[in-house]
């Protein structure tokens, strides 16, 4: 070798690791596009996961208020029942159902001074609501369903009313 390729290769080889030539310590192209490639695979699993996690957590709330309805519905249906004894006449069941509206509101809020005075001071409108509906609605058995039902609810029921009184007639009311 001549002294002109050597010094040439001398003055070559530095510069050309210095400008990111084959002797560089920089990665390639091909190792950078992996490496971003294995970023963005690593990102999308863990984007798929958290998509994963908030579904099934969604799937366990919905299926824990489809539970908590479906208990909910048996224990009104397991009140809408005819009590052992039936009364003879319309009007006095419809009478027990207004007593067992009044007694409902009294005994379920009690401890809510607030909407208890409003009940109170509705009662009157209310309860003839209640009355005129009975004997609208024409029946002994669903009078009587109804009045064991409000008689009967717990604590848990109180703002299900509505519902009770619902359950007795589409089980004892006149079918269309």
């Amino acid at each position: 070798m001549t002294i002109r390729t050597r010094l040439c290769t001398l003055v070559l080889v530095p510069s050309l690791a210095a400008c990111g030539g084959p002797a560089s310590n920089e990665p390639t192209d091909s190792k950078k596009a992996a490496a971003e490639a294995a970023a963005k695979a690593d990102a999308k699993k863990k984007e798929d996961e958290a998509i994963a996690r908030r579904r099934a957590e969604r799937e366990a709330k919905e299926a824990a208020a489809e539970k908590a309805a479906a208990e909910k519905k048996a224990k009104i249906d397991a009140l809408a029942v005819l009590p052992k004894k039936l009364p003879k006449k319309l009007k006095k069941a419809c009478e027990a159902v207004v007593e067992a509206n009044d007694a409902f509101m009294k005994k379920h809020y009690a401890d809510d001074p607030k909407t208890l005075e409003r009940w109170n001071m509705a009662k009157g409108t209310q309860l003839g609501m209640t009355r005129q509906q009975c004997i609208k609605e024409g029946s002994i058995e669903v009078a009587a369903c109804q009045a064991h039902a409000l008689q009967n609810a717990p604590a848990e029921l109180k703002k299900d009313f509505a519902q009770l009184l619902l359950a007795c007639k589409e089980k004892f009311g006149a079918k269309p």
